[in-house]
């Protein structure tokens, strides 16, 4: 009976953990992503970024909402910042509410972005 009894324990645990990974796996897939569209879409708006970030959540199924992601810019600077609570359930019928967050910045150095104008490499 012991023996069923730390099984029990053990595989709790281990299911506990699983669970918490997937979410921690999530949020870390939606902060690269979310680098990615502020280091790369320097010729979007700050709105259709956070729209960008949002349908990436949506497609993580990750709790986000629009007004939990800001998106500004400052010159070539763009940075993104979003906040969000997971609910995991670590326990069967107990779902834990693990809070997220995250800032990204992206300096973009695309087309128009060489203020000396030109191609830098051959001007060397």
């Amino acid at each position: 009976m012991k023996t069923i009894i730390k099984l029990l324990i053990v595989i709790a645990i281990i299911n506990a953990a699983a669970r918490v990974g997937l979410a921690a796996a999530k949020y870390y897939q939606l902060k690269d992503q979310s680098q990615q569209l502020v280091t790369f879409g320097g010729n979007a708006s700050p709105g259709e970024l956070q729209n960008h970030i949002l349908e990436q959540a949506t497609a993580l199924q990750v709790p986000l909402v629009f007004e939990d992601i800001t998106v500004t810019r400052d010159g070539l600077k763009t940075t993104a910042q979003a906040t969000y609570t997971q609910p995991v359930e670590v326990f069967p019928n107990y779902k834990y509410p693990i809070p997220f967050s995250f800032t990204v910045e992206g300096m973009y150095l695309g087309q128009g972005a060489n203020l000396g104008g030109g191609n830098p490499l051959r001007n060397r």
